[in-house]
């Protein structure tokens, strides 16, 4: 959800992907759309069943995706290998999948049967109390769609927030427009990250409104991105979120949902920082430290939730 093409410190909006790493497109619209609809005639519990079969498909015959998962089930777990590897493998692809199914209650407006675990929301109160905007980073981890709602909604929250969700627009019209006759309005505006310049201005805009601007900080859309240590090698993570905390001066809140249980979820939010780049000659070693605490704080939630981190690619490739 953030990365730039030709990111410069003057440029902190998204933009569009390289087909060859990942473009944000669902190839499976139609998939999408009898997942929502049997979801809502049938009911979660077949879709939870159906999860089974389907992981195990990915596991056998979905060789890019598997491939990744091995990958990062083997950094993660460093000397697993064999049977448990496979069955730790099927595992990752479940997690995905009943979080995807949890994300169909956010859609269906059916999330008044979630229970939130909070952990730092003061925090978010505080600042939003102060009428500032607040940049919002999170990672493919647990179900963000979830804190996105869980900001916006009047039960859970101090008061009701608008939250801005950068992301890339990869589906077609036609199936968004099916979608959103399928689900309805979902509980927060999404700004596209396709036109760099037009993102920036609407994050800006947002930010200066006093609103919240989520961003994802672990997806590398293009180059526009540092090197970090992250699970025993450097990875590159993308450094569009923090220069634009940089340029506006909007404190930066990290921000995680993750999965519990059914229909439970852990809210953590840790921060503010607040980012400023000291002079030109220090902009690199600034978004080096401030991408590291992502990373690291990143790292602590995997050795909790290990199979809840969902980047399906070769994420320690240097051919992005």
């Amino acid at each position: 959800m953030s990365g730039a093409a030709t990111q410069t410190p003057e440029q902190p909006a998204p933009t569009e992907a390289r087909p060859k790493d990942w473009d944000g497109r669902s190839r499976t619209g139609a998939g999408i759309l009898i997942f929502f609809y049997l979801f809502r005639f049938l009911g979660p519990r077949f879709a939870y069943a159906l999860l089974y079969p389907v992981a195990l498909y990915y596991v056998l015959f979905n060789w890019r995706h598997g491939r990744a998962s091995r990958d990062y089930l083997r950094r993660r777990f460093p000397g697993i290998g064999g049977l448990r590897l496979w069955w730790m493998n099927y595992r990752h692809f479940l997690s995905f999948g009943r979080v995807l199914i949890d994300r169909a209650f956010a859609f269906l407006g059916m999330l008044g049967k979630v229970e939130f675990e909070c952990d730092g929301r003061e925090a978010l109160d505080e600042l939003l109390g102060q009428g500032k905007g607040v940049i919002l980073i999170s990672a493919h981890l647990g179900n963000w769609e979830l804190a996105a709602y869980c900001l916006g909604d009047p039960a859970t929250a101090a008061r009701r927030v608008k939250v801005n969700a950068v992301m890339f627009k990869g589906e077609s019209e036609k199936v968004e427009r099916q979608l959103k006759k399928a689900s309805g309005e979902p509980p927060f505006r999404v700004i596209a990250s396709n036109d760099s310049l037009q993102a920036s201005i609407e994050c800006m805009n947002a930010l200066r409104r006093g609103e919240v601007v989520a961003i994802h900080g672990d997806r590398l859309l293009g180059a526009g991105g540092v090197r970090v240590p992250f699970l025993g090698a450097e990875a590159t993570f993308p450094v569009g979120p923090f220069v634009l905390a940089a340029n506006t001066g909007a404190p930066v809140l990290f921000a995680f949902a993750n999965r519990l249980g059914l229909r439970r979820y852990a809210l953590l939010a840790r921060g503010p920082l607040y980012c400023r780049f000291e002079n030109r000659a220090s902009r690199e070693a600034d978004l080096k430290k401030w991408v590291g605490q992502y990373a690291a704080l990143l790292e602590g939630l995997l050795q909790k939730y290990p199979l809840q981190w969902h980047n399906f690619y070769m994420y320690w490739s240097d051919d992005r």
